[in-house]
């Protein structure tokens, strides 16, 4: 047995006790809202003992949200809040007694006003015109493409033995292409597949980075779920995997179809990139506009499918006569029975 394959397998990756060093965490009790944790790369306002502080107090978030309008799972967008004198973008989510806030930088150039959503929209119309889903997952890799500047953004549909496989293409760089190239399942665990179930949009801005530890008034902080975190420091193997292949920045964002992993969109740059949090909000709709395209041109071929073999199945029976026998049935309706099972012979 591959001891490497069942050590990812096994690995808890939502439990890292550290952050990427890409913004800001701070973590505070949801009762008191005492902050009791924090991590985040050297900087002025981290660096203020903030340990023991009433978030309100170290944070202007106003009345942007209240504890008790939080999702049980998954983050809620607080917009911009003002940290020492800098406007960041903040998200919130609740990992068990812990209020958990997490504060990037703005980007200027993904701003949400009414021409970028107005763009997205269009995006996602083409999205309607695909004749194919070969042809919509061309468009998609396209779409994701233009929204986060990567290189090389592939469209990775999983199939019935958990295997993946590249069904759409986009590059714009000098990388290699991957489509219509087949993976193992042991290239994404169980847990992690859990995970992009969970947490639709994930980012690695730099492959190299230097993970930044949750520093707590308790040490066991360290095991906090960080399941629904943007920041959250990935699996060394994993950042291994993306080495392997030349990546230097990664960003994935999930296909959901009837609250099933359908698959992912995989996009890879080779040089560090950051993705705002305006852009991972708009990945994060586009990827659903794809997951509804997908599933509804499932559903039509699905429907197609039966009128055919309805339509077979009556044509085949046309051929019983109240007298025939079997061998003079099959005589006439072999070469249907045939197409009935997609057979090259009967």
């Amino acid at each position: 047995m591959n001891v490497e394959i069942v050590g990812c397998d096994a690995e808890q990756i939502h439990i890292p006790g550290a952050i990427q060093p890409d913004g800001f965490m701070l973590i505070a009790q949801v009762t008191t809202r005492l902050i009791v944790g924090y991590a985040g790369r050297d900087d002025a306002f981290i660096n203020r003992n903030v340990l023991g502080l009433c978030l309100d107090d170290v944070l202007d978030l106003g009345s942007h949200f209240s504890t008790q309008a939080l999702p049980s799972a998954g983050i809620k967008v607080v917009g911009d809040v003002a940290v020492a004198g800098k406007t960041m973008d903040a998200v919130v989510f609740i990992s068990g007694e812990y209020l958990v806030v997490e504060l990037t930088d703005k980007d200027p150039q993904h701003s949400l006003d009414a021409s970028f959503l107005a763009e997205l929209q269009a995006v996602g119309s083409t999205f309607e015109r695909a004749s194919s889903l070969q042809e919509l997952c061309q468009q998609a890799s396209k779409a994701f493409q233009g929204l986060t500047g990567y290189g090389r953004v592939l469209v990775y549909q999983f199939v019935d033995d958990d295997t993946g496989v590249v069904v759409g293409e986009s590059i714009v760089d000098a990388s290699s292409s991957f489509l219509n190239h087949h993976f193992p399942a042991s290239d994404i665990p169980k847990q992690a597949r859990a995970l992009y179930v969970r947490n639709r949009v994930r980012v690695i801005a730099d492959v190299n980075y230097v993970p930044v530890p949750i520093v707590g008034i308790d040490q066991e902080l360290a095991a906090i779920d960080l399941s629904d975190s943007m920041l959250r420091s990935v699996s060394p193997i994993h950042i291994q995997y993306l080495k392997n292949m030349g990546v230097a920045a990664s960003a994935s964002m999930s296909i959901i179809v009837d609250g099933v992993l359908w698959g992912l969109v995989a996009c890879h740059h080779n040089q560090p990139r950051p993705i705002s949090l305006t852009a991972k909000l708009a990945c994060q709709a586009l990827a659903s506009s794809l997951s509804q395209r997908i599933k509804a041109r499932q559903e039509n071929e699905l429907y197609r499918e039966r009128t055919h073999l309805r339509s077979q199945e009556d044509l085949i029976l046309s051929y019983f006569g109240v007298d025939d026998s079997l061998t003079d049935f099959f005589e006439r309706a072999g070469a249907d029975l045939a197409m009935l099972m997609q057979a090259t012979g009967f």
